[in-house]
């Protein structure tokens, strides 16, 4: 896809995302494809080839780099009163069959994204074990933990994170990004 037909779909999903958060409807469907859109003309910036959607040729994960033979899955989380987002790997089938290089986590406030947290597959392989063998972490975040027992979870802070998460169910990747959040918020350069 080119910059120009990218950069104005992103114009005009942003505007109606932020119509719906006027009149307070919350499109956790449209959220998700603006994401994809938007992280897809970032990494077109940044001198990727991108593909989605049909276009792909590699169609397991969201985006496609047909230069680098790279998958990119983007995950969204909506953060709530108290700060707090996740992103649903369902029951970590994309984590284990490694169907995606790169994790493009996108966190909004409202219709606004606020970051971009960028992890590669091997940052992620290991703890989707722990996300499912630790109880399913149902006690403090999975709406379904049947079906989605696998999340990534974003707090303000480190120190909110470990308040609200209890130690069994800390994530290496989890407490690395809280710690140390300059390793992944932005760090669009992990994407080669």
């Amino acid at each position: 896809m080119r910059k120009k037909e990218l950069s104005l779909i992103v114009k005009y999903l942003e505007r109606v995302l932020r119509i719906l958060d006027q009149v307070e409807i919350s499109d956790k469907k449209l959220r998700e494809r603006y994401a994809e859109y938007l992280v897809a003309l970032e990494l077109l910036k940044r001198g990727h080839k991108v593909q989605i959607l049909d276009e792909r040729e590699d169609k397991s994960a969201d985006i496609y780099l047909p230069d680098k033979g790279k998958r990119v899955e983007v995950k969204t989380g909506l953060i709530d009163e108290d700060g707090y987002a996740d992103a649903s790997f369902g029951l970590g089938k994309q984590i284990i069959q490694k169907k995606f290089d790169y994790c493009v986590f996108v966190t909004f406030e409202g219709h606004k994204p606020k970051e971009f947290i960028i992890f590669t597959h091997g940052e992620l392989r290991e703890e989707v074990k722990k996300m499912i063998w630790r109880g399913k972490r149902k006690e403090f975040g999975a709406a379904h933990p049947k079906t989605n027992p696998c999340l990534l979870c974003r707090y303000p802070t480190y120190e909110e994170y470990k308040r609200k998460i209890p130690p069994k169910y800390r994530l290496k990747v989890e407490k690395n990004l809280h710690m140390y959040p300059e390793r992944y918020v932005g760090k669009w350069s992990k994407i080669k």
